[in-house]
């Protein structure tokens, strides 16, 4: 139970942030409150309809004001269900908002333990439990708490006996459905777990659907997936399973109720000490507390199980985020110092005791063995690591003291896979921009990077998407497209990791020509393999086992 009670407390701390305005849960509170009153007034008339029948027939006057108090009382549970669905989807929206912006702004290492499609589903799946709870159960329970109170006042004042025999059966129900609603909440997390590892491995499989062609891997992977499967439909069944006690349940409650009015009724309308009306009433009481309920057990059922999932959120609300947009502001970049910088992970140093200095335009290629610290010196100088910042500096300011956006926009880092997203060629080239540049500028650059022939190849469309497997580009194509993305962030320095490792002879040699004459202008610091590319003017900085071994100039 204590564990049940950390997340709901979890989820309310989740939640908060997000809650409906004072003037939408006004709204909400009248809705529930005159639909409750009109459903409650359908009892009462009948049983003045019933009272009233005579030989001379049924009194015209109270059908149809019963008539049209059922028309009216359908009416605004339209509305009410209309408004909650709303007010819980713009909660659900603003919740969903505020994980992606943890996400997109978390620290580098603050979100690279788990696989990114893991956090998709967290956000996507995981809040559809949350949502199911604000969007239909907490309406229904509200509604049906306000419902379930008037009701029993309504009981009481028709008959006070028959109460109190309701009751018991109500609270005997109630100590029954609470113990099944709290094992919801296991299984709600263990079902979300589940879905999210199948989600994860699928994303996987799509993303190689060569790699798994060419190595025949297809029908082992879908023999794997049947276990991944199966465990989700284990874990659905569960909840299946409990969900499939408590529905019984609160029917029997109410049947036992049922039979329990009849019986003590009779005796009692025998005695002449009750109506059939009083008794017709009171069973449409009865029949209007099944709303109440089964909304309470489906609330709690469904508040445990988004309960469980309340842990996942709050861990992406609690990842380390970057301060953007504070400290100075860096616009050149055109000196870069590095001064005894050391870096360690998993008690494994992977840099010790870097000392460097980049000035001004011109190409600076970094050498060094797989695994010697070539590609991480170059994530330090884009702030991606807390603990070495104040052992860099950019244009004599030290690196924690710099605004980080500001520093993004002066240094441009092109990969050496570069990275597309499933978007036009436009939105990726201009990714991150402020300031949008004409298609003129666009072609400028492209041009730039020698995609001439390219850029007319697809018919000057840059509204064309970019899928994740189009094959749009050749190697070196995409990476030129790459340069040209930073050219148009107009960044003092490029950080280019790998820019010739895909390409053949010939097309790296046009590409170091490239790289070449932008090193004109920009200074460009190139990891490479390949110490072919090196003349006697480059800047040469040669990594073994972490340190700087070797510089020319």
């Amino acid at each position: 139970m204590s564990q049940s009670g950390g997340e709901l407390k979890n989820l309310w701390q989740i939640l908060k942030p997000h809650k409906p305005s004072k003037m939408q849960f006004a709204v909400l509170s009248v809705l529930v409150v005159v639909t409750t009153v009109l459903e409650l007034l359908i009892p009462w008339f009948s049983k003045n309809l019933v009272d009233s029948i005579s030989v001379d027939g049924v009194a015209m006057s109270v059908l149809m004001t019963l008539l049209g108090i059922v028309l009216i009382s359908a009416v605004f549970e339209g509305i009410l269900t209309w408004y909650g669905a709303k007010t819980g989807e713009r909660i659900c929206t603003s919740l969903r908002y505020s994980l992606i912006g943890k996400l997109l702004f978390s620290k580098v290492e603050a979100a690279s333990d788990k696989h990114s499609a893991e956090y998709a589903t967290r956000v996507v799946n995981d809040t559809l439990e949350v949502k199911t709870v604000l969007a239909t159960d907490f309406i229904s329970l509200f509604a049906g708490a306000v419902s379930l109170v008037a009701v029993v006042a309504m009981m009481f004042y028709l008959d006070w006996r028959l109460t109190l025999v309701l009751l018991a059966c109500v609270l005997v129900g109630f100590l029954i459905i609470l113990p099944l609603s709290l094992m919801m909440s296991g299984i709600g997390k263990a079902i979300q777990a589940a879905q999210a590892k199948l989600l994860s491995t699928l994303t996987e499989w799509m993303r190689h659907h060569t790699l798994i062609k060419s190595h025949n891997a297809q029908s082992p992977l879908h023999q794997e997936s049947k276990a991944l499967l199966e465990t989700c439909m284990e874990h659905e069944v569960r909840g299946a399973k409990i969900m499939a006690m408590i529905s019984p349940t609160i029917n029997l409650v109410l049947m036992m109720s049922m039979v329990a009015i009849l019986g003590f009724s009779s005796y009692w309308m025998q005695q002449g000490s009750m109506t059939l009306g009083t008794v017709t009433a009171f069973l449409m009481y009865l029949f209007g507390l099944t709303f109440p309920l089964v909304a309470l057990g489906a609330f709690f059922s469904n508040l445990f199980k988004a309960a469980g999932t309340a842990t996942r959120l709050q861990d992406i609300e609690q990842l380390a985020q970057e301060q953007l947009q504070q400290g100075e502001n860096v616009s050149s970049a055109s000196e870069i110092q590095i001064q005894a910088l050391n870096f360690e992970r998993d008690e494994k140093v992977i840099l010790n005791n870097v000392s460097y200095q980049f000035d001004g335009p011109g190409l600076s290629i970094v050498t060094g063995e797989s695994g010697s610290g070539k590609s991480t010196l170059m994530s330090q100088l884009l702030g991606f690591y807390d603990d070495t910042k104040s052992a860099i500096f950019i244009d004599g300011k030290r690196l924690d003291d710099i605004d980080l956006y500001s520093l993004r926009q002066a240094i441009a880092w092109v990969d050496q896979e570069p990275k597309l997203l499933n978007t036009s060629i436009k939105e990726n080239l201009l990714l991150g921009l402020s300031e949008q540049p004409s298609d003129d500028a666009i072609e400028q650059a492209l041009g730039q990077v020698g995609l001439s022939q390219w850029y007319e190849k697809i018919g000057k469309d840059l509204e064309q998407a970019v899928s994740e497997r189009a094959q749009i580009f050749s190697g070196g194509e995409k990476q030129r497209f790459a340069i040209a993305r930073a050219l148009l962030r107009n960044a003092k320095v490029l950080l280019m990791d790998e820019p010739t490792s895909a390409l053949d002879k010939h097309n790296s040699t046009e590409m170091m020509t490239l790289i070449r004459a932008i090193a004109k202008e920009r200074r460009v610091i190139m990891i490479s393999h390949n110490n072919a590319f090196l003349q006697q003017d480059d800047d040469h900085v040669h990594i073994a086992e972490g340190a700087i071994v070797k510089t020319a100039a």
